[in-house]
C-alpha cells in the first residue's frame, strides 16, 4: 500500500494571536475604592483591615443602589 503524506496548505494571511480576555472591573470600582479609602483613613490608616474596608464599601454602595431602586 502506498502512503502519501500531504503537506498542510498554508494560508497567505498571517496567524492571529488568540484573544486574551481581560477581567472587567466592577462598574462602580472607583466609587468603592474611594469609600474604602475613607474607611481606611477613619481608622487612622491602621494596616490589616483593608479587605474589610473594601467589602464594607461594596456593601454600602449596594444598599444605596437598592434603596434608590426601591424608592422609584
Amino acid at each position: 500500500m502506498k502512503r502519501t503524506t500531504s503537506t498542510p496548505k498554508t494560508s497567505s494571511q498571517p496567524r492571529r494571536a488568540p484573544a486574551i480576555h481581560t477581567p472587567q472591573l466592577p462598574q462602580n470600582f472607583e466609587r468603592i475604592r474611594k469609600r474604602a479609602e475613607e474607611l481606611y483613613a477613619a481608622r487612622s490608616g491602621m494596616i490589616g483591615m483593608t479587605l474589610n474596608d473594601w467589602l464594607k464599601a461594596e456593601q454600602e454602595l449596594k444598599q444605596e443602589v437598592e434603596k434608590k431602586t426601591n424608592n422609584k
